[in-house]
């Protein structure tokens, strides 16, 4: 019985020890897991009630769009979504481009140049999109 060939790592000439992670490989996020991130954190907060793949707009789905450049590590955001009546537009959106644009840097890296919203729709309490 033989064993199982060991991963291969590239290992530091000196210790031995596996390399940085920075010196096996790189990570790439493509636009649309940020813009999947980003609808989520959207939908969190209070006040949205809908965007992103939940949100239809007669015969076509709405969707959070996401724009990346600089080499992956800045992202412009542009969200379409659906307020609760009668919430403050300003305060809601205030709070979507913090959230949004803080937990697509945490789960990301990249830096979140601009959250661009559109309101595309208000709704009473107790209705949804």
């Amino acid at each position: 019985m033989t064993a199982a060939p060991a991963p291969l790592l590239r290992r530091s000439a000196r210790s031995g020890e596996p390399a940085p992670a920075e010196e096996r490989g790189r990570t790439m996020i493509g636009e649309d897991a940020v813009a999947a991130i980003a609808a989520r954190a959207a939908a969190e907060v209070s006040g949205v009630a809908g965007l992103g793949g939940g949100v239809r707009r007669g015969r076509r789905r709405v969707r959070a769009r996401v724009r990346i450049t600089g080499n992956g590590g800045t992202a412009t955001l542009r969200l379409r979504i659906v307020l609760a009546y009668p919430r403050s537009a300003r305060e809601t959106s205030r709070r979507v481009r913090e959230h949004t644009a803080a937990e697509v840097e945490r789960m990301t890296g990249m830096s979140v140049r601009c959250v661009d919203i559109e309101i595309a729709e208000l709704v009473r309490r107790g209705r949804t999109a």
